[in-house]
């Protein structure tokens, strides 16, 4: 919490996104999907990471990958997850985007091409007389997780889709890329409607005390970088973020953005509004830590093309050098600037653990 408020913690702090069970079944010597939570204890009780990794609150066996692809076409990773990009989508024109009913309770509120995203699943936000009982739920949970895993997991709270995703997960891309390039006002205008959803949200956030900080997710960009024109985001994103993390800046919780993609492009603007961002491999680190090093928290910087292809020296190096670059930061957190995945040798990811532990502390 000290970097994600730039207050410089003396020793860096390593955020981890791990979902790879062979390598944590090899390193804690248990089987990861017959027994998780013992395999989590075991995990962190050897390598010191500070936010993230494995978590399990019980020893139920999870279900083991099945090989091949799934049922709508996507073909499933290492971790046995199906991609959702391939699901058919209830929209095929962008007409249907354009004169979306953003209402949850309205005709369109059970559409969507990921079915978790149906804006009927979001009915909650708009009723406050239900948000104690949510709290004290979350707050349950949490505590259990506090509980098991001590100081290793910090209490926060976000959102998959904050403006931009919901084009992607409500539509999918090509019915919303198809209505970006025909008429970019009256797309972004559907986005600022259905992201009202994500101000009750976040306002229900900022009510939570034990959520410290807030973590919300929107890939607006590509590999290549923004889908759109820069103006087009400052005309319909910037403005609804302002009003999204409002309520959570209000009661004093961090904002720190993740986005896909290489944002670059858009950083500077999204500084304005963010207190914090989570950048991926396509964003080239060193402008980032120029522009935003001594303001924002930045938590990244390690490029998970290096464990994947190299070699455990060139892992080793990878870590030394963004750790380098980002010893001055006050906000700087330790971290692979993607995941590291299931497709990542395991000797990668055992010189990733020792060359973190080697230099955040020097």
């Amino acid at each position: 919490m000290r970097a994600l408020r730039c207050q410089g913690p003396s020793v860096l702090p390593h955020q981890l996104w791990l979902p790879h069970p062979e390598f944590i079944s090899h390193a804690t010597g248990m089987d990861y999907y017959e027994h998780p939570l013992e395999a989590s204890l075991r995990f962190h009780a050897r390598f010191d990471v500070d936010n993230g990794g494995p978590v399990h609150v019980e020893d139920k066996p999870l279900p083991r990958p099945k090989a091949g692809r799934t049922a709508d076409g996507g073909q499933r990773s290492d971790e046995g997850f199906g991609t959702v990009w391939h699901n058919a989508s209830p929209f095929t024109e962008p007409e249907q985007l354009w004169n979306f009913d953003a209402d949850p309770w309205g005709p369109d509120a059970d559409k969507a091409i990921e079915p978790n995203y149906a804006l009927k699943h979001y009915r909650w936000c708009f009723q406050p007389d239900t948000w104690p009982a949510r709290r004290a739920a979350e707050d349950a949970a949490w505590a259990k997780v506090d509980a098991l895993f001590p100081g290793k997991f910090t209490d926060a709270r976000g959102f998959y889709c904050t403006t931009f995703m919901w084009g992607i997960c409500i539509f999918g891309w090509d019915v919303f890329l198809m209505a970006l390039g025909l008429n970019p006002d009256r797309t972004g205008q559907t986005l600022q409607r259905i992201s009202e959803v994500t101000v009750r949200m976040h306002e229900y956030f900022a009510t939570c005390a034990g959520a410290l900080f807030v973590c919300p997710h929107d890939d607006l960009c590509i590999t290549s970088g923004p889908v759109a024109a820069p103006e087009w985001y400052r005309q319909y994103i910037y403005p609804q973020y302002e009003k999204v993390f409002a309520p959570v800046k209000a009661a004093g919780k961090p904002v720190i953005l993740t986005s896909d993609g290489d944002i670059s492009k858009l950083a500077p603007d999204l500084a304005d509004v963010v207190d914090g961002f989570i950048f991926e491999s396509s964003t080239p680190p060193d402008p980032m830590f120029e522009a935003f090093g001594q303001s924002k928290a930045l938590i990244g910087g390690i490029d998970v093309r290096k464990l994947t292809f190299g070699a455990p020296a060139d892992v080793a190096a990878e870590v030394k050098r963004a750790v380098e670059r980002g010893r001055g930061c006050p906000g700087y957190v330790i971290a692979c600037s993607d995941t590291i995945p299931a497709n990542v040798p395991i000797n990668n990811v055992y010189a990733y653990f020792d060359a973190v532990e080697k230099h955040r502390r020097q």
